[in-house]
């Protein structure tokens, strides 16, 4: 893992995603601000101990406020900028970057719903875009029961998994996202522990997932996925070792500056070979 105390350029930073490296950019000034947004939609939703609201008689009446939580959240202006500014802040160029949306995960302990505790995946078994680079950020403090793990045994090693028959044009009835069809390996497990302030970079290509709640707190992240036009024309991007999805997501791409669509400037650019 890299801890890191400034920006980097989006080459450097690419070069060093797509070879399968975490990186950390620590106590980014910026996500004090998106962090304060985003703190007042979770309190004015959720009220003054949202870490504890899921305690509530009806597990079902916090489900449907945390969906409605998320809804806001990703429409929110203040938030929207307020993250710019942080994509900004460790080195991204806003000009030739795109992203999907801000995602709010609310998982509350003993949570089992996918939309709340993914499990093992690659983000590229959906979207094929093996440039996509994630971004993701807690809320508020999370410890080793309340994180995301992730699995580097898997950078190059082939997992079977159910992206030939995941199709995102058929959204009706599909999981949310493919499955592991086989064991996974966990003896290598890192969970990452950051403190609200820090950012968490890697690939979409990593293997990675939620870790299971288990510490009575429900846990409030931040996640987003962008890609680099420049590394898209030229081909860079993480290794495709067992991704078979039938397409590619770059409609869910939209400019961080404007509302083009990566789409509408990409339709079959080359892939970095399957290794």
């Amino acid at each position: 893992m890299h801890l890191l105390t400034g920006p980097l350029a989006d080459r450097r930073r690419s070069d060093l995603v797509f070879d399968g490296a975490l990186l950390v950019f620590r106590s980014v000034a910026a996500l004090d601000a998106f962090r304060a947004e985003t703190d007042t939609l979770v309190r004015a939703a959720l009220g003054d101990d949202p870490e504890h609201a899921h305690w509530r008689p009806a597990p079902e009446e916090f489900a449907a406020e945390a969906s409605a939580l998320q809804r806001r959240c990703r429409k929110d202006p203040a938030v929207r900028d307020a993250f710019l500014s942080v994509l900004h802040e460790v080195g991204m160029d806003s000009a030739t970057a795109y992203w999907d949306w801000l995602y709010l995960r609310v998982q509350p302990h003993a949570d089992q719903t996918p939309a709340g505790t993914l499990g093992v995946h690659r983000d590229t078994w959906s979207s094929n875009v093996l440039a996509q680079t994630n971004w993701w950020t807690p809320i508020y403090p999370i410890t080793a029961e309340r994180t995301v793990a992730f699995y580097p045994a898997y950078w190059k090693r082939p997992m079977p998994n159910t992206s030939a028959d995941w199709d995102l044009d058929q959204p009706d009835g599909r999981p949310l996202v493919p499955v592991p069809s086989g064991p996974v390996d966990t003896a290598g497990e890192v969970r990452v522990v950051i403190e609200p302030g820090d950012l968490l970079c890697f690939s979409g290509a990593q293997l990675h997932a939620s870790v299971p709640n288990t510490s009575g707190v429900t846990r409030f992240s931040v996640e987003v996925r962008t890609v680099g036009l420049d590394d898209v024309r030229q081909a860079r991007g993480a290794p495709d070792v067992d991704g078979r999805a039938p397409h590619t997501a770059w409609r869910w791409f939209t400019q961080l500056t404007g509302s083009g669509s990566l789409s509408d400037v990409v339709t079959d650019p080359p892939r970095p070979p399957i290794t």
